[in-house]
């Protein structure tokens, strides 16, 4: 014969199986958002990289000296506009072409009233490759726990894009 628990005897039940489902299952969510969140601002890095390389290289040796020439500033300003969601003073940029070698905007804001020439005018040729970086050091709000430390720690994670394009024209 089968007994059955009264009521009394099953109290507390439902608390403790959202306890032990509930609460893993929130983190979990949260995870999912964070890596989300990371997820995208890598990718708006990297389209912002890849657009203003391919932009910088059409307006090469065949826009020295005129009103389709680039500068530093402009690169750097299009780059920070095409990421939206990425705070200038938190992101860092090197811009690199085989003539002028590397111009560091770390963090980007500091290149805006930056007026060289970029790429350069001395020798841009078809054969001038430009390369532009970019690097925002993500910190998640979410803990990790690491067993090495030995307790809670929040680990950044830096995302990089780079885009080299060869000057067209």
């Amino acid at each position: 014969m089968k007994t059955f628990r009264s009521d009394s005897q099953r109290r507390g039940s439902t608390m403790l199986e959202f306890t032990l489902i509930g609460v893993p299952l929130i983190c979990t969510l949260f995870s999912l958002f964070w890596m989300a969140l990371g997820m995208w601002q890598y990718h708006t890095i990297a389209e912002a990289v890849n657009a203003t390389a391919r932009t910088a290289s059409v307006h090469g040796s065949g826009c020295v000296g005129k009103t389709c020439a680039t500068t530093v500033a402009s690169v750097a300003r299009q780059i920070a506009s095409n990421a939206l969601g990425i705070p200038d003073s938190q992101m860092n940029v090197t811009l690199h072409s085989n003539d002028t070698g590397d111009i560091s905007c770390n963090p980007i804001s500091n290149c805006y009233s930056n007026n060289t020439a970029f790429p350069s005018s001395n020798g841009n040729t078809t054969s001038t490759t430009v390369t532009i970086s970019a690097t925002y050091q993500f910190s998640p709000a979410i803990s990790f726990w690491t067993p090495w430390s030995g307790g809670m720690t929040f680990n950044p994670v830096v995302l990089g894009a780079n885009s080299s394009q060869p000057i067209v024209f």
